[in-house]
């Protein structure tokens, strides 16, 4: 062995420098190797400096187990060349594929760190970054941590994997047959072999083929800090990750936080496979087709937190012609763009054992530029596939803006099992809380926030609450202009809204709920919403509100900036809008709301009986108007203002309580019912809403 010399740094403690060993006759090879068994013997660090050119990998395994770590003067300054052949290519179906030995690796070995340095992978030939139509061929990565804890990997550069940057991985959950046993519920998550407590802080990781950052099999993982750009390949829409938790693998207790992506070909953040998965005060800009994107694909997902994080879309930044399929269709997810999704089992024939309710937050984010292209754009898109179990969704304080759009705010709900003749239902609706989102975008071609669940169970459940929205939409094009509602909710409350709503047709609703129970009707309360629109008629005639198989529903203290009056607010109907439009014509004054009210000054809140709704899925239909019924409950004076009835709706955090808009609480079994387990709650745990059986629609 060479001579060589302890030294002591001041960050690093002991550490033994790789000039000591390397010599004008032997490789770095060799003095990598040399200077890692001096580092084992003394118990140090391994410290390099200038360019160190390698074929192979620095391990720290159990032969070298007593290295404490390997560091350099910093990115750019110290760096790592190296090259290698791969073997074979990686299997995306299982992604069971061992990473194949290269660069540096911390093997086996816990509380190890890599910093201060910068590690790239030098082809050979071009096939060794990118083959066309394999997205994920690649087995070779930068730094990979492997079966290892508390890891630190800070201030590092990584570039030119052809899977990703830094690897954190455990091939022993997969090796020893573990991750099935996971799920098939021989054993459980703590009996699980995984990385627990790794970091990866103030990174810089670009132009790797899979992802700057790709997580397996970790437990309380962190990242933060770090800079993602530029992964992926320019003619494959398949991946391009800044950082992700890869498919089929077990993580739980993940954060990502302070981290900037920067046009990564595919996603900015992903989470493919991950629970209690928290992504807070990132920056993302330009990511191609997502800027965030969570679901789960063979582990049950129960809480995701997306918090205070800033997208940018880079409506110049698209795919037009992907190097496996061509043109990309209208519909695919090649040339749309989420600045945020969540889907909950994404692929909806897994069977998790024993699945949690989920509970998702998606708060105080700031999307923008918003540009519509030739795919689906949406600001937030939420999806839940799973029909085990229900789950509470929260959206709210985030703030949209941009040109065009298709839905700003959208909730999707199937249970179906896609790979089976058999139509499976679920739950259906969770209790969704869409409240203090402010969105303003020029153009919108869909319904901004839509709602729509399919495949549920015949009986209500859940709830849903959007409350105290800003909406401002110069051209609403969507066959609904604000928002439309498709599910078995118990209740849906829309109060206290802003919405600023122009283009569009005269007749086109701006609110349209459809309950989807076949036997029971929801309960739907409108009130203290504040309309503004290029047209009043829709509203003096009632095309404003379409709805369907719900009881009738309670409109409350409403107003709209131009209308004489709004059909069904506060009593109101065409009937008595139209008088009182004669009657002003005739006076030449200016319209009273208060006029329009078909009750005395004091009394109970009024059950607004608009009538009942002719069954049609087109946007023409029209409200038949039941003035008959009007009349016998015109009996009380409505509260009004942001103080009134909407002020029952609360935060997120707490139960809704909706009573004094007429609500009941009290559950109770409809009549005529066999189902001996009916049990809806309006709100998890809290209060439970009495369902009514359908009546005949005509």
């Amino acid at each position: 062995m060479a001579s060589y010399v302890v030294r002591t740094h001041a960050k690093y403690g002991k550490y033994v420098d790789i000039r000591d060993f390397k010599t004008a006759k032997n490789t770095y090879n060799d003095a990598i190797k040399a200077a890692l068994a001096a580092a084992h013997k003394e118990k140090a660090a391994l410290y390099l400096t200038g360019t160190i050119t390698i074929s192979g990998a620095i391990e720290i395994n159990a032969a070298t187990k007593n290295v404490t770590g390997i560091f350099g003067d910093g990115m750019g300054k110290t760096k790592v060349l190296f090259t290698h052949k791969q073997t074979g290519v990686h299997n995306p179906e299982s992604n069971t594929t061992e990473p194949e030995k290269a660069g540096i690796w911390i093997n086996g070995q816990n509380g190890k760190f890599v910093s201060d340095l910068s590690v790239q992978y030098k082809h050979t030939s071009a096939t060794d970054f990118y083959r066309a139509g394999q997205s994920y061929f690649g087995k070779v990565s930068g730094i990979v941590v492997n079966d290892a804890d508390h890891t630190l990997i800070s201030k590092v550069e990584v570039s030119g994997a052809n899977r990703a940057g830094v690897l954190f991985t455990s091939t022993s959950a997969i090796s020893s047959g573990a991750k099935d046993n996971l799920i098939n519920g021989k054993i459980t998550a703590t009996q699980l072999p995984t990385g627990d407590n790794n970091k990866i802080i103030d990174s810089n990781l670009h132009h790797n083929r899979v992802a700057g950052v790709m997580v397996a099999f970790q437990k309380s993982f962190t990242a933060t800090n770090n800079t993602l750009a530029w992964n992926g390949h320019e003619k494959d829409g398949g991946t391009g990750y800044g950082i992700s938790l890869m498919a089929g693998s077990y993580n739980s207790g993940v954060t990502i936080t302070g981290n900037t992506t920067n046009h990564n070909y595919r996603k900015g953040i992903d989470s493919h496979d991950g629970t209690n998965v928290v992504i807070k005060n990132n920056t993302l800009n330009g990511d191609r087709m997502y800027g965030i994107a969570v679901e789960n694909r063979q582990f049950s997902m129960d809480k995701v937190t997306i918090q205070n994080n800033t997208i940018k879309q880079d409506p110049s930044f698209r795919l037009t012609r992907d190097d496996d399929g061509g043109v990309p269709e209208t519909g695919s997810d090649y040339i749309g763009y989420r600045g945020i999704k969540l889907e909950n089992k994404a692929q909806d024939w897994q069977k998790f054992i024993n699945p949690k309710a989920g509970v998702f937050d998606i708060s105080n984010n700031t999307i923008s530029n918003l540009t519509d292209g030739t795919g689906i754009t949406r600001a937030i898109e939420a999806r839940n596939n799973e029909k085990d179990v229900s789950y509470t969704l929260n959206i709210s304080n985030n703030k949209v803006t941009g040109t065009s759009s298709d839905n700003l705010i959208s909730v999707f709900g199937k249970s179906d099992n896609s790979h089976t003749k058999a139509i499976e239902t679920g739950p259906g609706a969770g209790n969704i809380r869409i409240i203090g989102n402010n969105m303003s975008v020029t153009k919108t071609n869909a319904a901004p926030i839509y709602i729509e669940e399919k495949q549920n169970i015949n009986r209500l459940n859940g709830s849903v609450v959007i409350n105290n929205n800003t909406l401002k939409i110069n051209q609403a094009e969507g066959a609904t202009k604000a928002v439309t509602v498709e599910n078995n909710a118990a209740t849906v409350a829309i109060t206290n809204n802003t919405f600023n709503l122009g283009g569009g047709q005269p007749s086109q609703p701006v609110i349209r709920t459809t309950g989807t129970s076949k036997s029971y009707k929801g309960k739907l309360t409108i009130a203290d919403n504040k309309f503004d629109t290029d047209s009043p008629n829709a509203f003096e005639n009632g095309d404003w509100l379409k709805t369907e198989q719900i009881t009738s529903p309670r409109i409350i203290s409403n107003t709209h900036s131009e209308a004489v009056g709004i059909v069904g607010n506060n009593g109101a109907t065409v009937a008595s809008i139209a008088a009182l439009k004669k009657a002003l014509a005739s006076a030449g004054t200016t319209p009273d709301e208060n006029a329009l009210n078909d009750t005395p000054s004091a009394g109970a809140v009024p059950t607004a009986d608009i009538g009942t709704t002719t069954v049609s899925q087109t946007a023409s239909e029209n409200i038949v108007i039941n003035t008959g019924a009007l009349a016998a409950n015109s009996t009380g004076t409505p509260q009004a203002g942001n103080s009134g009835l909407a002020a029952e709706v609360l935060d997120s955090s707490s139960p809704v309580d909706l009573s004094s808009l007429g609500i009941g609480t009290v559950e109770a079994i409809p009549t005529g019912t066999t189902d001996q387990s009916y049990n809806v709650s309006a709100l998890a745990g809290s209060t439970v809403v009495q369902e009514e059986p359908a009546a005949v629609v005509l």
